[in-house]
């Protein structure tokens, strides 16, 4: 937290007001979520059972203003409604992914020059003191780390933040018990992720970083003194040196591109053992199965939006 808030002073005037109008439009994306979860029901129940349209109290006004006398007058509205908050909703989706990498993007440019500025304004003295593989290593391979590790999974995570407040206002709309069961159930689960993986992505990130460096001290030094490898033989050497680091850096890699992933499989998993068990509660409910749809399509379609 202390390093995002670090990075924010570093940031341009104008680079501060592009994160407020993500924000804004992320804020915007959570909405459309929620509008679009909160139409399911309506929409399952016209296909299902369209005189049950009359219990809804948002539609009554509808019913009054053109004076329907048949429920199956709601069916083609209300079906076009839904398509078109779904692309809608989806559309302003797609934008925040676009916005959200572009501006990642340009902030790793600004970081990047900077750095390489303020390292040519510096004076003589400690330009001979220090490892320039390090300042290469810093202005390349670090700025990306922290594009990838920082700016964009903290865009995200708000991102993620505002659309799960959004969904879970949906949900309890729809059903404040069943949300009740899948907020700890759920809520375990991800905590047990985070705990369980938190020390090895901080590990894996310090060997990243430790290794990345040590790749370009090979490569600079092999490339750069060739002569002399060539006149003593030392190839393998600053193969072996390379080859360490490399192999180092891409199992850290690796395994936190496997910790990114393998959550979502386990939650899927989760997801549908808990829905199935819903379901099975819901057809106790007044109505049965038949009106326990509408709510199970909606819970399915919430739990399918949380878990990114």
């Amino acid at each position: 937290m202390l390093n995002i808030i670090e990075l924010w002073r570093y940031l341009s005037r104008k680079r501060k007001i592009h994160y407020c109008m993500v924000l804004v439009l992320m804020t915007f994306s959570s909405l459309a979520e929620m509008v679009s979860i909160g139409l399911v029901i309506p929409f399952l129940s016209v296909l299902i059972e369209p005189q049950l349209l009359y219990q809804f109290d948002l539609i009554q006004p509808i019913i009054l203003l053109f004076e329907v006398t048949d429920s199956k007058q709601l069916v083609l509205p209300i079906v076009i409604i839904f398509i078109i908050v779904v692309v809608f909703s989806g559309s302003v989706r797609l934008s925040l992914l676009y916005f959200m990498t572009r501006l990642s993007h340009a902030t790793g440019a600004d970081i990047g020059i900077n750095i390489y500025r303020r390292t040519l304004y510096q004076d003589y003295s400690i330009h001979i003191k220090r490892n320039s593989s390090e300042v290469i290593n810093g202005i390349i391979t670090k700025t990306n780390l922290v594009i990838g590790g920082v700016v964009t999974p903290t865009l995200s995570f708000i991102s993620s933040l505002l659309l799960t407040i959004g969904i879970i206002i949906a949900l309890i709309a729809i059903n404040i018990n069943i949300f009740l069961y899948l907020l700890p159930s759920f809520g375990l689960v991800y905590l047990g992720v985070i705990l369980y993986n938190r020390k090895k992505l901080k590990r894996n990130g310090e060997v990243i970083s430790k290794q990345s460096t040590f790749m370009v001290k090979s490569l600079q030094e092999g490339l750069g003194g060739i002569r002399d490898i060539i006149i003593d033989g030392t190839q393998n050497f600053y193969c072996h040196l390379y080859h360490n680091s490399n192999i180092l850096l891409k199992k850290a890699s690796a395994e936190n591109s496997i910790i990114a992933g393998s959550p979502r499989y386990v939650i899927e998993v989760m997801g549908i053992v808990f829905i199935a068990i819903f379901a099975y509660i819901l057809t106790f409910e007044e109505g049965g199965v038949q009106a326990a749809i509408p709510t199970l399509g909606a819970l399915t379609l919430g739990a399918q939006r949380l878990l990114p």
